[in-house]
């Protein structure tokens, strides 16, 4: 997770969420502020904890004035640590967020390890993990690694899908030797997106040397991505406990949803990955209406949903006989652009 604080704003226009981050960009306070139109999201999300603050606008978030109360009272029991600030009472809610900043800044600098027990990374590491077979999580993987890659470096890094799946769906260019230390037998760019290179790793790694393999990948992009497959095998384990953010892959019907109960109820069991870094991206796969909303899966989980990918079947298969990422194939399609969507969503968890 990064450094600085992490904002949560509850607010029907965007806009409020750039003036926090004017707000306290302004006064140097390193932050992270994820935005939420949906008051629900925004709860489960600080349910999920590790938020310092939540902004709330009851003028724009759909709660007003009247709803404002019960918004604030079904703040979950995990959210403890998190002050709220409501811009409609606060006399002068920038100071208010500040002051809140100031103070979980110097807190985290008193109870976290220092830089010698918690060596700094340059990359950012996103897991993707499918919460049964199927539901897509090698397509979001890919997807989401050509979308960061449009604007920063990325590897992605397949760990758990078998067959080396990756190799059938992309068109690799040349093949590099990879950094020293990585159990890897190359790094392979993609045709047409220059800032992704991709890495089968399911036959070459282990548990044991998975920390190895990504520490030396640490310098080589800004975000590196592990298709973490539908198994929680041992590598897949070891992964965990590596990433900065976590995304379940769940289909919108409820036996999916029921997989993913189990795979995140053992997750949380282990401690191998922190509530707070994990999101879960819901897939339709379906060409007709299912009986499961997004909100309700939401819900059902307890957990945010980072993003929600429209049908889009005929789409992605023919992006797939292409061997091209689905936001390289057709960016202009709703399904790429909620890839996209999905990826930046990502970045600010991380």
């Amino acid at each position: 997770m990064p450094d600085g604080a992490r904002i949560v704003v509850v607010a029907a226009d965007q806009g409020v969420a750039e003036g926090v981050r004017q707000c306290l960009s302004q006064s140097g306070q390193p932050a992270v502020v994820q935005w939420f139109s949906d008051p629900a999201m925004a709860l489960a999300r600080v349910g999920g904890g590790d938020i310092d603050a939540l902004v709330v606008d009851p003028d724009s978030s759909g709660a007003g004035s009247s709803g404002l109360h019960d918004l604030l009272e079904r703040l979950p029991g995990p959210s403890h640590r998190t002050r709220t600030v409501v811009i409609s009472v606060s006399r002068d809610w920038a100071a208010d967020l500040r002051k809140i900043v100031a103070a979980s800044l110097r807190q985290r600098e008193s109870s976290e390890p220092g830089p010698a027990s918690r060596p700094a990374r340059k990359s950012r590491i996103i897991g993707l993990l499918g919460a049964k077979g199927g539901v897509g999580a090698t397509t979001l993987a890919l997807d989401v690694a050509a979308a960061l890659a449009g604007r920063h470096s990325a590897i992605l890094v397949e760990l758990g899908s078998g067959s080396e799946t990756l190799t059938l769906r992309i068109r690799t260019a040349a093949k590099s030797a990879p950094p020293y230390g990585a159990r890897l037998d190359g790094l392979w760019a993609v045709k047409g997106i220059p800032g992704l290179r991709i890495a089968r790793a399911q036959d070459t790694l282990s548990a044991a040397t998975l920390a190895g393999t990504l520490e030396a990948l640490d310098a080589e992009a800004r975000y590196l991505l592990l298709d973490l497959g539908s198994a929680l095998t041992p590598l897949v384990k070891s992964a965990l406990a590596h990433l900065d953010a976590l995304g379940v892959v769940v289909d919108m019907e409820m036996l999916s949803v029921e997989c993913a109960k189990r795979v995140i109820g053992t997750i949380e069991q282990a401690g191998a990955c922190p509530r707070a870094s994990i999101g879960v991206v819901v897939v339709n796969r379906a060409s007709l209406a299912c009986p499961l909303s997004v909100a309700e899966v939401q819900r059902l989980l307890g957990l945010p949903v980072l993003g929600s990918i429209p049908p889009a079947g005929d789409l992605c298969n023919s992006a797939q006989r292409a061997r091209r990422p689905v936001v390289d194939f057709e960016p202009a399609s709703l399904a790429a652009q909620s890839f996209s969507q999905v990826a930046g969503a990502f970045a600010e968890l991380t």
